[in-house]
């Protein structure tokens, strides 16, 4: 019985899988790698050459910022796949190490506290009607203000001397 008809044996699996992850990850990563091909990320990561010669606390609150903006209107996971390819470039842009700057990126992408549609628990919190959007905006705001601190005080001390980074410049090796 091997017609056109056949049970396909791959067919429960198929049904289980998690489709809307497994496009939302790989649409992350489409875009990921067009951002990479078109130059998108190296004239990113140029653009912020006003950074050139700064404090490394200053450079890392910069990009904490930035991605803890984004990742509240960009799911985690999307905002993490967009941003290291844009984050290597600037390393050496910037002449520090790309761990510097992607461990800060990372860490600062679950910073999602102020809209229902930057992460699932915030909107399993507003579908609760006593929370409104501007409850959430004033609460998450300060919440996001707290969090890149604690990140940038994190990375700045503990994340280079668990690492053994001696001293935050740009590895050749790391080359993009």
């Amino acid at each position: 019985s091997s017609g056109i008809n056949a049970e396909c044996p791959l067919r429960p699996g198929m049904k289980k899988t998690p489709w809307d992850v497994l496009i939302l990850l790989g649409g992350g990563y489409a875009i990921a790698e067009g951002c990479e091909s078109s130059g998108l990320s190296q004239w990113l990561g140029d653009s912020f050459g006003f950074l050139i010669g700064q404090n490394n606390v200053l450079i890392a609150m910069v990009i904490c910022f930035m991605v803890a903006c984004l990742t509240e209107v960009a799911s985690n996971t999307a905002s993490t796949t967009l941003l290291m390819p844009v984050l290597a470039p600037m390393s050496k842009t910037l002449n520090v190490n790309p761990l510097f700057l992607m461990i800060s990126g990372t860490i600062s992408a679950s910073l999602a506290f102020c809209l229902p549609s930057a992460t699932g628990p915030n909107a399993l919190v507003f579908t609760f009607k006593e929370i409104k959007v501007i409850d959430m905006l004033r609460t998450g705001v300060i919440m996001n203000i707290l969090s890149v601190l604690v990140v940038v005080l994190g990375v700045s001390t503990w994340t280079l001397s668990i690492l053994g980074i001696e001293n935050n410049e740009y590895i050749d090796s790391w080359e993009p």
